[in-house]
């Protein structure tokens, strides 16, 4: 199913069954009224709890969606006109229906379906489970020793991708990540640096300096032509005239992206600090229109 979807960029063409995305500058709206993708939290409980976690997710965080009120929020998507719809958390492995929503998303809805993940809750059987459900798995990887993970999402009908984050005085890890994945024969990078919200507020001297940025394009310029790397708003703004090979990926601000809570609340990202709350799935484009006019007059 084709999709098209109109923006202040240019107009967004993607193909789902083929994976084709076309985009041209020539044809511009005045704002944006629906963004191209949705993240959203089917949880907010997670084995891990991460001290930078911008969503505060651990092993004992309760809130998650009901599943016909997921389904509902995923037929309102459709319905909508995104492009697509990922699937995180905290760890949306631990979600008991997600092998379930990913099939309806999937077969009931012309949206594209991918999920983000720490890796180290999916068992053989639950990726087995979604395999057919998916176009893409994300996995979020911060050591060496978990990227031994990936091993069991590759050589499977999906795509699979590494999430990294950038902290100060990092890049030297960052490096090794991407050499490390390379190895395994993952080639796709979306980067992203850290964010003093959520738990990690009180880390901002963990936010990377101006040669955390420099550093960064070097890996990105050595490693070009082997891999693909998408980054963040942030990112990209830190690299301009540094390096041109990336392709930047929006963040906290814009339109690009719709952002869902395991909690029922909008936000322009997954790191945005403001989250707006909505009792029925119809209220989110309104709230989502409030929000980009909001960001526009700051």
């Amino acid at each position: 199913m084709v999709r098209k979807i109109l923006t202040p960029e240019g107009l967004f063409i993607y193909d789902r069954n083929t994976g084709l995305c076309l985009f041209t500058s020539d044809m511009q709206s005045k704002s944006w009224m629906k963004p191209l993708f949705a993240q959203v939290a089917l949880t907010d409980r997670c084995n891990l709890s991460c001290w930078f976690c911008y969503n505060q997710s651990s092993p004992d965080s309760g809130s998650e969606w009901e599943l016909g009120s997921l389904k509902r929020l995923i037929d309102f998507l459709d319905s909508w006109g995104v492009l697509g719809v990922s699937f995180g958390g905290g760890e949306p492995f631990l979600y008991p229906h997600l092998a379930e929503v990913a099939r309806y998303a999937w077969e009931r809805t012309g949206l594209d379906v991918t999920v983000t993940t720490n890796g180290l809750a999916a068992s053989e059987a639950k990726i087995a489970e979604v395999e057919p459900f998916v176009s893409e798995v994300r996995v979020s990887v911060l050591s060496v020793g978990s990227l031994a993970c990936l091993r069991k999402f590759m050589g499977r009908r999906f795509d699979v991708g590494v999430n990294l984050l950038l902290f100060r005085g990092g890049a030297g890890m960052l490096n090794k990540l991407v050499e490390g994945a390379l190895k395994l024969g993952v080639d796709d990078f979306l980067i992203n640096s850290f964010l003093a919200v959520g738990r990690g507020k009180p880390y901002a001297g963990m936010e990377p300096e101006d040669v955390d940025f420099i550093e960064l394009a070097e890996i990105i310029r050595r490693h070009s032509e082997k891999a693909v790397f998408k980054v963040s708003t942030r990112v990209a703004e830190a690299l301009k005239g540094r390096v041109e090979r990336f392709i930047p990926f929006e963040g906290e601000a814009g339109g690009r992206i719709i952002a869902v809570t395991a909690d029922g609340k909008v936000k322009l990202s997954s790191l945005s600090e403001e989250a707006v709350s909505f009792n029925d799935v119809e209220e989110i484009s309104q709230v989502y229109c409030t929000l980009v006019q909001k960001m526009a007059f700051r």
